[in-house]
């Protein structure tokens, strides 16, 4: 990493530091959100099969070197946003995150899809939690 990079928040004020963490918290969400759905068109046009690459998560980790992790969030994510595009506009301002849209996605229809989204601000054991009973009660 560039030392310039690394230096430049020291020689910022407090607020100034304060004001720019919150910047680019807000632009990393909105990236995340482009990126998520340029991996949902590159998915449905399978554009990773014509560039060599067997499925859309090995095209993430060798191609765009995102981690195993974070390439199969994504990937949820991306397939989530394709049937649910109002999940776009939540992860890019920060009412959903990666994470919940992963534990939901399955669960996700298009008579539930805004309200327990919108209501999963819950910590991701409540979402497990609520999960897991939601598939004990199926059995």
């Amino acid at each position: 990493m560039n030392t310039t990079i690394l230096a430049a928040p020291a020689d910022l004020s407090d607020r100034e530091l304060l004001a720019r963490t919150l910047q680019l918290a807000g632009e990393e969400r909105q990236v995340t959100a482009l990126l998520i759905v340029h991996l949902a068109e590159l998915d449905a046009r399978r554009l990773y099969l014509f560039e060599g690459y067997s499925s859309l998560f090995a095209y993430c980790t060798e191609v765009l070197r995102l981690s195993e992790h974070a390439a199969y969030g994504r990937i949820e994510a991306a397939r989530a946003a394709r049937r649910f595009p109002v999940l776009l506009e939540m992860l890019a301002d920060g009412s959903v995150t990666l994470t919940t849209v992963g534990l939901l996605a399955s669960d996700l229809t298009a008579e539930n899809h805004e309200n327990p989204v919108q209501s999963s601000r819950a910590s991701r054991t409540e979402l497990r939690r609520s999960r897991w009973e939601t598939q004990t009660r199926r059995q």
